[in-house]
């Protein structure tokens, strides 16, 4: 998880525009599952989440996705603050909630 802090302006749709830049660019890498961004207006942060089938796959890719990930930010006006790596041990996501 990448942690990003910067004043910049419609953070939420800047993040999307970004999901959609590196969308493909992260599809070829082997292992990957997908990408969740959340973002606080607020506070003019970001976090920035990719997921992995496997630690090991998430390493391979590590270096080549950080240069990405600085220039994106940079692009942003963002400065990236940190990087953490965690295991998902668990995890659900309902494409429809059975509640409507």
């Amino acid at each position: 998880m990448a942690t990003m802090t910067g004043r910049a302006e419609d953070l939420a749709g800047l993040a999307r525009i970004a999901k959609e830049t590196m969308e493909d660019w992260l599809r070829e890498y082997d292992g990957y599952c997908g990408l969740i961004v959340f973002t606080d207006e607020p506070n003019g942060r970001a976090r920035v989440v990719t997921l992995w089938k496997t630690a090991e796959y998430e390493l391979r890719a590590r270096q080549s996705r950080a240069a990405m990930r600085d220039q994106v930010a940079l692009a942003a006006g963002m400065t990236v603050e940190g990087m953490e790596v965690f295991d998902v041990p668990a995890l659900e996501v309902l494409a429809d909630s059975p509640r409507g």
